[in-house]
Order: structure tokens, then C-alpha cells, then sequence
């Protein structure tokens, strides 16, 4: 079978929503060598991400064959044509965009909804983003043969706001990279990585892209209130106006000499810093993923997490959680993990096992589980 992918995030830089989609793909790629996986795209790509996909032989990145304009081809009827050339049976939107016109009726179509948070926090977006969005997502949604949403968070809330049928929803979780097991004991790795982003002797670690939803506040005033006034806070995220302002709270708390803010770090080494620090935090409102969380606990190292989104959903038992507005149980919280060696030791257990089921072995099957079953052939 050939499978067919908006790959408009997919081929362009390196975000975290390009990220799962080359994840998606790659796990598919592997999983199933006989079927054929192409990545549509206005453009080809030179992105050193893309790489990691395009070296698995079934995977092809796909420009216009024809097209006078190239967001047209992407959007309407022109994509149809290379659909017909290239044989494409399913063809999934991972940006929660379909083209539209007469051809659907020759190929099956599947949407992936990940993220509806300007649905919940609306003053963070423009009238004009909202409204792109909700009606970008509602029409995808209804022009699907199938839904995949990333956690069951999201699932309720396509339910709940568009109206879709929960029969027509499967939930599939983000997967870990197999390579993070097989990382696990490389001191090497540990070293070189620890070098090249100067990190310190010891930090928690979180990822961010600092806005009011990264709920930075809470962590900046739970870390002040630590009883170890020796570690570090590690901040993956580029400089904004929401970090300057938070960079002055970090000096009006005295803890801006014990924060290093690192802008970007290649994917290939995340999983080195979530096992170089002492634990990791996300704090963030609305999370419909909880990769991070996963990532984190294949890695071996402790997770607590605001009480919000999908992070209970996807971290379950081997997890610490905290109110998110509440900073003096966040610091609690961290106190235990950084003071208390049994209970570190017990959640890094509790976390390996529970990370387990998360691999690309089972996002693959359950996505083409998925497909099969929008082509009425479960």
C-alpha cells in the first residue's frame, strides 16, 4: 500500500510538531518495508532533520509535478493528480489539513489532531489565527474517513467541540525513539553532550517555548524555594518578550545566576540531557501529547508535571504531579525527588516500565491499524 502525508511541518525545521511527524512516518517506514510512504510537500528540503527519515528506502519526499501554485496543489484538487501517478491509497493530514475537490472518493482520508489549545486559551492567539484554525481542524475533521488524536485529552475535546463522533476517533500515543534504550549506557555520548552545551554538574531540566501556556512563573518560583540552593535549572527554548520578562522574576527571585537557557538543541541529543539531570519538569497548561514525559522516563530520570492536560493520562502512576498554579507544591515536590534516594530510585523504575509500551513498534501498528480501518478493512 502507498500512504500519502502532508508534509508541510514534516520537511520544515525542526520544531516539535516536525519532530512527531518524521517520528510517525519513520516508525511506519521501519515497521512496514513492503508499503510505500510518501511526504507531500510544496518544496523539497535540505533540513538536516529530514535526513534521520529520508535514509529508510520506502520513505520519498514529494514536490508539485504540476502546479502554476503550489499552495493550491496542497490544499485543492491539484494534489489528486500525483496521487493517481504515484498509486497513494490513504492519505493522512498531519496538520489537520485535507485537500478538497471530487478525488477524495479514490483515496481514503485520515486527520491527526494534536493541539486545539487556542480553543482553551484564546487571548494567546489572534481573532484571525482562531478563527483559521477551528475552521481549518473542523473541516479536516468532517472530511476524514478517521480521526487519530494523540491522547485522550484531545480526543474529548473533538468530541466535545466539533461534534465528531467518538467511534470515529483512535487515540495513538507518541511514541520514544528506539535509539533511547540503546543510548542508555553511553558515557561517551554523556560527555560529549555535557560539553558541547556547557551544561552543569547538576539541573532539572525543562523544555519551553516560553509563553504564559509554558507556565514558567510556577517553575521560576518553585525553584527559588528549594532547600538545594546548588543546582541548576536547565531551560530548553529561543529568546521572546515572555522570557526578558521572566528573565527580570528570575533577578527579583536571585535565581537568574542558577538558570542556563539553552536556544535549541538537535533532537539526537535530547535523551543525553534528560539522563544528565536530576529530574524533569513540565509545567506547561495544555499538553496534548506528553512526548517529553515519555522521552523522559525511557531515559531513566524522574518526571513531575503540572496536573493539566494529558500529563496524568500519559505519565499514570510513575509520575509526580502538582496543581499548576501552586508553586509551593511544585517545590515540594522537587525537594523529594532531589533529597529522597529511594523515591528517586523507585520513580526511575516505575517510569522505565511504564515508558515501555510507548515504542515506534506500536505507534506504527496502531496508525496502520487505523488506516485499514478508514479503508474498511479492519
Amino acid at each position: 500500500m502507498t500512504v500519502g502525508y502532508d508534509g508541510i511541518r514534516t520537511v520544515d525545521g525542526d520544531s516539535p510538531l516536525s519532530y512527531y511527524d518524521r517520528l510517525v512516518i519513520a516508525s511506519l517506514g521501519m515497521e512496514y518495508p513492503r508499503d510505500t510512504f510518501m511526504v507531500y510537500s510544496p518544496y523539497s528540503t535540505d533540513d538536516r532533520g529530514m535526513s534521520w527519515l529520508l535514509s529508510i528506502a520506502n520513505v520519498h519526499n514529494k514536490t508539485p509535478y504540476k502546479a502554476i501554485n503550489k499552495w493550491a496543489w496542497r490544499n485543492c484538487r491539484g494534489i489528486y493528480t500525483d496521487f493517481h501517478r504515484h498509486g497513494v491509497k490513504v492519505y493522512h493530514g498531519m496538520d489537520a489539513i485535507l485537500p478538497t475537490g471530487k478525488g477524495k472518493d479514490h483515496v481514503t482520508m485520515v486527520n491527526t489532531v494534536r493541539d486545539l489549545t487556542f480553543k482553551r486559551f484564546m487571548d494567546d492567539y489572534s481573532w484571525l489565527e482562531r478563527i483559521n484554525r477551528n475552521s481549518r481542524i473542523k473541516k479536516a475533521c468532517r472530511r476524514a474517513d478517521r480521526v487519530i488524536a494523540t491522547s485522550e485529552f484531545i480526543k474529548q475535546q473533538i468530541v466535545d467541540r466539533y461534534k465528531i463522533s467518538p467511534d470515529k476517533i483512535d487515540v495513538i500515543y507518541t511514541a520514544y525513539r528506539d535509539e533511547y534504550v540503546e543510548r542508555r549506557n553511553d558515557e561517551v555520548m554523556l560527555t560529549n553532550v555535557r560539553a558541547k552545551y556547557h551544561m552543569p554538574s547538576r539541573f532539572v531540566l525543562a523544555i519551553t517555548d516560553f509563553s504564559s501556556l509554558g507556565n514558567m512563573e510556577t517553575l521560576y518560583r518553585a525553584f527559588a524555594k528549594l532547600d538545594d540552593k546548588k543546582i541548576d535549572l536547565v531551560l530548553i527554548g529561543a529568546k521572546n518578550d515572555y522570557y526578558r520578562s521572566m528573565k527580570k522574576l528570575a533577578a527579583s527571585l536571585n535565581i537568574d545566576e542558577r538558570i542556563v537557557r539553552v536556544a535549541s538543541i538537535n533532537k539526537h541529543n535530547f535523551n543525553a540531557l534528560y539522563m544528565l539531570s536530576q529530574a524533569f519538569v513540565d509545567p506547561s497548561l495544555n499538553d496534548g501529547m506528553g512526548q517529553t514525559i515519555i522521552e523522559s522516563m525511557i531515559s531513566g530520570t524522574p518526571v513531575i508535571a503540572s496536573d493539566s492536560g494529558c500529563h496524568r493520562e500519559v505519565g499514570a502512576d510513575a509520575a509526580l504531579y502538582f496543581k499548576p498554579d501552586d508553586c509551593n507544591e511544585l517545590a515540594e515536590q522537587l525537594n523529594t525527588v532531589l533529597t529522597n534516594e529511594n523515591k528517586r530510585q523507585h520513580m526511575i523504575e516505575a517510569g522505565l516500565t511504564h515508558a515501555e509500551q510507548f515504542t515506534q513498534q506500536a505507534m506504527a501498528q496502531k496508525t496502520m491499524l487505523t488506516y485499514n480501518k478508514a479503508r474498511g478493512r479492519e
